[in-house]
């Protein structure tokens, strides 16, 4: 079996969300260094040490290596620049837009989104509270389909504020709210208690009228003077270009998937060292988002923490002088870690498994037409199992 492989404590983190952010100040006080990097421009959040490089407004455009020696292709500022960690972390988070189909409602004087009405909250006094002093304002959630727990978070958030600063008269319609997420049953009877009124609906009459808008309800009709609706969130545009040059998966829903979809395990992905963080695998609020950073970043430090890497118990190992380059294993790991290389001592080119970033879990093995593969580590070997 090889020897303990050195590794530097250097990681990469993709993505400018708040996430991110969290990510990067753990790393910083774990003692990393940290490459951050997006595509748009990183937050003034106040993060700074000698041990954190920042580059803005990046293409991701190539990925070199495997786990331990990462090397990330950039295209940035018209330059190329390559950068290299032991380990990548992406939380490029999500992306969110209003569903005018969806709703079949376009936005107006009567229709705004929640993050409307979030900047308008962060305007200077009185500007941003007179939009909505002593008005009823409609808040409807799961209306045409789920809203996500990013936006049922902030919309709490708003009938609260709503109601506090702006003497706003909430009513919070919704079909099928959940409150599994910390906090969330406090909060709901915090806001009953200040005056938001929760109402439950089937399926809702909406009604947008020159000068005002009403939700019919089982209940009755409550006619309003500002209805706000949440936008819907997606994965971003660029990621299935992003796992295309990650070579990780993406679920139906073309978010990145897990390692296992059936068991949660902090953002692990299929590559072995390269993790998902927050929203941009998860539905989730900005605060489930940074404590799952958190749980990335500790799941990178049992990785890298001790410096060096070692090989799985079991790993496969290509006999190249077998090898009819057939690329049957390239194409059947689901982990990424098989290679065709130049054997330079033998002279011949064939397939290589690269040891830090194998699993182990012997689908090459078990694929390869020629039986060129075999588990090392492993007692009897795969194509025998299998028979």
């Amino acid at each position: 079996m090889s020897q303990a492989t050195p590794v530097a404590k250097q990681v990469l983190v993709l993505g400018a969300s708040s996430e991110a952010a969290r990510a990067v100040k753990e790393l910083l006080a774990l003692g990393y260094k940290v490459l951050w990097v997006s595509g748009d421009e990183l937050p003034s959040n106040g993060l700074d040490s000698p041990a954190l490089a920042k580059y803005a407004n990046c293409r991701l455009y190539a990925l070199e290596g495997h786990v331990g020696r990462f090397v990330s292709h950039f295209l940035h500022q018209g330059q190329r620049l390559a950068l290299s960690t032991s380990a990548i972390i992406v939380a490029t988070g999500n992306e969110r837009y209003f569903p005018a189909e969806r709703y079949g409602l376009e936005l107006s004087s009567l229709v705004w989104t929640t993050s409307q009405v979030k900047e308008q909250l962060k305007k200077p006094l009185p500007q941003s509270v007179l939009a909505f002093r002593d008005k009823r304002i409609l808040l409807l959630l799961d209306w045409s389909g789920e809203t996500s727990k990013e936006l049922v978070s902030e919309s709490f958030s708003l009938a609260g504020e709503l109601c506090e600063r702006c003497r706003s008269e909430v009513y919070f319609f919704y079909r099928d709210l959940t409150v599994d997420s910390p906090g969330w049953e406090q909060r709901t009877r915090e806001l009953r208690d200040k005056g938001v009124v929760f109402c439950r609906y089937g399926e809702p009459e909406v009604t947008v009228g020159e000068a005002a808008v009403s939700i019919s309800y089982l209940e009755g009709t409550v006619e309003g003077d500002l209805l706000v609706l949440p936008e819907a969130v997606r994965p971003r545009g660029d990621t299935a270009e992003l796992a295309e040059i990650l070579q990780v998966r993406l679920g139906e829903d073309g978010y990145f998937q897990e390692l296992n979809i059936r068991k949660y395990r902090a953002g692990l992905s299929a590559r072995k060292g390269i993790f998902f963080a927050g929203r941009c695998h998860m539905d989730c609020d900005a605060s489930e988002a940074e404590s799952d950073a958190l749980q990335v970043v500790a799941a990178v430090d049992a990785l890298l923490g001790q410096g060096a890497l070692e090989p799985e118990e079991v790993i496969a190992y290509v006999d190249p002088s077998k090898c009819i380059r057939c690329l049957t294993c390239v194409r059947t790991c689901p982990h990424a870690a098989v290679q065709v290389v130049e054997y330079e001592d033998m002279d011949v080119v064939a397939a290589r498994v690269d040891e830090l970033a194998c699993w182990g879990c012997g689908a090459c093995a078990s694929n390869c037409p020629v039986q060129a593969i075999e588990m090392v580590g492993q007692e009897m070997p795969a194509w025998v199992q299998g028979v």
